[in-house]
């Protein structure tokens, strides 16, 4: 009898190995698990970017995703986890985004091809703004995860900007106290500029808010205006 039932249980584990290692739909278990945590960053992503953060629940991404709520904890250890990953994916894509601006001719027409490149990107899915702007500042979590990484994705700014530019070096130059000082200073700057844009409370042309996010950073970030 005992027997039969340890012979049953390894049946079981048996079954179990082979369903967790089956090529189910042309998907290895890594393509399913994979493709079940992009579903729950697009349904966060939607969540975050349409209520904020507090519309951002397990239970609310879960459902959106059409997922059980065990593959919540496949992909996430907690939802903070899950809100850094939407933000820090949002961020990519605008960083990718950035990286066709040319820095082989004028330096200030290629600061103001990246705000018209960043200007795009908010308009082509306003709920961007909201993730990376807008919640930053009304969560916690997400402002203090913001901070950590607003000094990484000005640098990289910096850098692409920087090609062809040695004044841009020259500006950005300093200890990394004076860096996060600069990079803190010009980023709020930016965002309250798009902000106050965005809410009606400057109306202007686009083209005029462009103009104007490029005054902001030769004025904050130390840079010369060499055109005649």
């Amino acid at each position: 009898m005992w027997a039969d039932s340890v012979r049953l249980i390894e049946v079981w584990c048996s079954i179990a190995v082979m369903n967790t290692s089956k090529v189910w739909g042309g998907q290895s278990p890594q393509d399913r698990s994979s493709s079940r945590r992009e579903s729950l960053l697009s349904a966060a992503g939607a969540l975050l970017g349409d209520g904020g953060a507090v519309a951002v629940t397990m239970r609310a991404v879960v459902r959106a995703a059409q997922l059980s709520p065990r593959y919540f904890y496949e992909s996430f250890a907690s939802r903070e986890e899950l809100l850094f990953a939407v933000h820090d994916r949002v961020e990519d894509q605008l960083l990718q985004r950035l990286q066709s601006v040319s820095s082989s001719g004028d330096l200030r027409d290629a600061v103001r091809s990246s705000f018209e490149i960043i200007r795009d990107f908010f308009e082509e899915d306003p709920r961007r703004a909201r993730i990376l702007l807008r919640e930053p500042l009304a969560d916690d979590m997400l402002r203090s995860h913001s901070a950590t990484r607003i000094p990484i994705f000005t640098r990289a700014v910096i850098q692409l900007l920087a090609q062809g530019h040695p004044e841009v070096a020259e500006a950005t130059g300093g200890d990394e106290a004076d860096w996060m000082i600069r990079s803190t200073a010009l980023s709020g700057a930016l965002i309250s500029l798009y902000l106050e844009y965005t809410d009606g409370h400057i109306d202007v042309e686009p083209d005029r808010l462009v103009d104007a996010a490029v005054d902001v950073v030769y004025a904050l970030g130390g840079l010369r205006d060499t055109r005649p």
